[in-house]
């Protein structure tokens, strides 16, 4: 029998790694004993690591997907189709992260919030691919929502930035709205 955990192990690691990153940042960014450290390359290469060890971690498991197999009363699916995808996906995210270096530099750019973000959108895409309910994929899309538009607003001093994240923020609801209640 398949076992259900798994299943979501990769999902479960690449989260649980995502939230030690957010710590680790807010903990030594804010240290007067460590000197305030600029962490954007630190939690960037971290991050690399932990979607190359979500990548690990779906291809171990990748010999149990014979045949489709649905999880928690038909939440989830797993088959060929989402673990290439998710193949895929984890691919483009390591090939993000390591693009996201040069802006860092180019732009003197020094917030690891951003890494930290597209991880948390990458766990939800994992989700979205991995949905075989529409009420799971609503969920899956909204917390892809929510950080991309964190990522459209992080330029604090751009007013196109804050305008960006505003309008997308109102785009958003509306549209929300109009999912949910017809």
């Amino acid at each position: 029998m398949f076992n259900l955990f798994l299943a979501v192990f990769p999902e479960i690691f690449l989260i649980n790694a995502t939230l030690i990153l957010l710590i680790h940042g807010v903990v030594f960014s804010t240290s007067k004993k460590y000197d305030y450290p600029p962490l954007a390359s630190n939690v960037g290469w971290l991050g690399l690591l932990s979607v190359l060890i979500t990548m690990l971690l779906l291809a171990a498991g990748a010999p149990l997907l014979t045949i489709a197999h649905f999880f928690w009363n038909h939440f989830l699916r797993k088959d060929d189709f989402t673990y290439f995808c998710q193949i895929f996906l984890l691919l483009s995210t390591a090939g993000t992260i390591l693009m996201c270096f040069d802006y860092f530099k180019q732009e003197r750019f020094n917030a690891f919030e951003f890494i930290v973000l597209i991880l948390l959108s990458t766990c939800s895409m994992l989700f979205m691919i991995s949905a075989y309910d529409l009420i799971a994929m609503y969920l899956a899309i909204e917390l892809q929502s929510l950080c991309f538009y964190v990522i459209a607003a992080s330029k604090r001093n751009s007013e196109f930035s804050t305008e960006a994240g505003l309008k997308y923020l109102i785009l958003g609801a509306f549209s929300s709205g109009i999912l949910l209640f017809g």
